[in-house]
């Protein structure tokens, strides 16, 4: 959200080169202008991406489900023909719907919306959304430390940070082989992983910070109005990543 659409637009371009039609590239098209939204759509259709996502503009936010079934038809009719995710983080957004009153709204209403991403702390809505036609909407899960409640509900879709991806893969594998000890043991280790992370405040400079150290990939700085970390501050985390171990 701190590029513009230009650098969006190139960075895209980079991710659908380096896929390779090996690994499917759902595009996230948010802003806070409809228009750029579609632009943005428009231009991930016409490079090959395969799929499209996108929160509603949150500056001036909808005030209800109503409105943001309004938005997301606009975008997601921008490219009829590729798959459309609703992105729903009612904590940065502000946007506080309930995403399976939006699925109800939408289903009729936006032919090529096939589910929600949802970021958000509050199981109820997320479960709610994933009974709404289920053999059509899929529900992403956006929320690291919440993966084993979620398996018990039946949803098993996450979208993660990168450096959590080895630990949900073995904690999906313990939960689906019956061994809920294994699988408990894992989801404690992630809690500890996300703790560590809401030590330094969480945001994305924390993010990134903690996937520089534990990949050794610089994934480049943050912009205004996100600072980055003091160095105090990443050398006392790469502290505590150390004493944590292994992602692996």
């Amino acid at each position: 959200m701190s590029m513009t659409v230009d650098e969006r637009k190139e960075s895209a371009e980079v991710w659908v080169k380096a896929a390779k039609g090996k690994v499917k590239i759902i595009l996230h098209v948010g802003a806070n202008n409809i228009r750029d939204s579609q632009e943005l759509a428009r231009h991930g259709s016409s490079i090959g991406v395969d799929a499209t996502a996108s929160l509603c503009p949150s500056f001036f936010k909808p005030a209800n489900e109503e409105i943001v079934t309004e938005c997301i038809s606009e975008i997601a009719g921008a490219t009829p023909d590729l798959p459309f995710f609703y992105y729903s983080i009612d904590f940065l957004t502000g946007i506080n719907v309930d995403p399976s009153k939006i699925l109800q709204r939408a289903k009729d209403r936006v032919p090529n919306l096939v589910g929600v991403k949802h970021t958000s702390k509050e199981v109820r809505k997320v479960y709610n959304s994933s009974l709404v036609d289920p053999s059509r909407f899929q529900v992403l899960m956006g929320t690291e430390a919440e993966f084993l409640p979620y398996f018990s509900l039946g949803i098993d879709f996450p979208v993660t940070l990168p450096y959590m991806g080895t630990l949900f893969y073995k904690l999906k594998k313990a939960y689906d082989s019956g061994d809920k000890n294994t699988a408990l043991k894992i989801q404690t280790r992630m809690f500890e992983l996300d703790a560590i992370r809401g030590k330094y405040g969480a945001g994305i400079e924390v993010a990134k910070a903690m996937f520089d150290i534990i990949s050794g990939i610089d994934v480049g700085p943050v912009r205004l109005p996100i600072s980055k970390l003091t160095k105090d501050d990443y050398n006392l985390l790469k502290h505590d990543l150390m004493a944590f171990g292994s992602v692996n």
